[in-house]
């Protein structure tokens, strides 16, 4: 009975609410006569659902909502976070928000809520937290690929992301598919009659950092979106006059893996007990600085 008045209620505040966020995300928060910080929280919930299948689990949701939230309030520091709350608007506004998704978006609500003002930090600093959906069973070091400044993006073991359905796709390329793909980029490139493609090194999590494909060498993740490749964690063969790019994973390998995140939360572990797990050197704070120590409930 409670919860159908409160979700009655929920949906009735989402369509009230709805023009005036729409209000602030297409004119900017100066539209409207609320501060900065406070207008900043309401988009969470809307940026978190963006990031993460809507048929997460409430502990999973939680986990992206600390990861959106810390990297939202971060981007704000450098003025940019318009683009992450551009991209959840457009994203709403593509969403079939019939009564069955705006049950489902209340989670999302919930979760923010239970969750408000709760962002991670290193030495009082809001750090920007990277996802992805599955990793190629190792999560990647920040200071090894990016620099020292992510240095606080840890290498974790997600070897449970081995057993997702999306963990290994094979891309195919004749050489002229290859070759035609690059061309859109670099109009100089050009390979030998017979296509080679050959990988140089690899990070230690097993992901690419640099291929050499005909006369041009390229960065994994350059590659990976020049092909539309899943991942940058891949082998390459030549197979039958095809060259194949067998991935695994999906995303760039940093941060979050939502896979493993989401078989932990099966376990029964807490948001912050798998936010640890994932960033050893981060707390979970508040925004004007309090450690957190318990979850809080609605």
């Amino acid at each position: 009975m409670y919860r159908e008045k409160d979700s009655f209620i929920f949906i009735l505040l989402f369509f009230v609410l709805l023009p005036y966020l729409m209000t602030v995300l297409i004119l900017g928060r100066k539209a409207c006569p609320l501060s900065r910080d406070t207008s900043l929280e309401e988009y969470v919930p809307a940026v978190t659902a963006s990031q993460i299948s809507w048929d997460s689990g409430k502990e999973a949701i939680k986990v992206q909502t600390l990861a959106a939230r810390s990297s939202l309030y971060s981007q704000k520091k450098k003025d940019e976070e318009t683009a992450m709350i551009q991209e959840a608007v457009n994203y709403m506004r593509n969403k079939n928000m019939d009564s069955t998704m705006l049950e489902k978006y209340q989670v999302f609500w919930e979760a923010a809520r239970e969750t408000e003002g709760q962002v991670l930090k290193q030495n009082g600093e809001i750090k920007e937290i990277p996802f992805h959906a599955v990793s190629g069973g190792k999560t990647r070091e920040g200071k090894e690929v990016l620099g020292e400044e992510y240095g606080y993006i840890s290498s974790a073991d997600t070897s449970k992301d081995i057993d997702s359905p999306e963990y290994v796709k094979g891309c195919y390329f004749t050489g002229e598919e290859l070759e035609k793909k690059i061309k859109e980029k670099y109009s100089g490139f050009s390979t030998d009659e017979e296509i080679t493609a050959e990988i140089k090194s690899t990070d230690s999590a097993g992901y690419v950092m640099e291929i050499q494909i005909g006369n041009q060498e390229f960065q994994g993740e350059e590659i990976r979106a020049i092909l539309d490749l899943p991942s940058s964690c891949f082998t390459v063969q030549k197979l039958e006059g095809e060259i194949r790019f067998l991935c695994r994973g999906q995303g760039h390998g940093f941060g979050i893996s939502q896979y493993t995140v989401q078989q932990m939360a099966l376990e029964g572990k807490k948001y912050e007990e798998i936010l640890q797990y994932f960033f050893p050197e981060l707390t979970i704070e508040s925004l004007d600085g309090t450690e957190m120590e318990s979850v809080r409930e609605p």
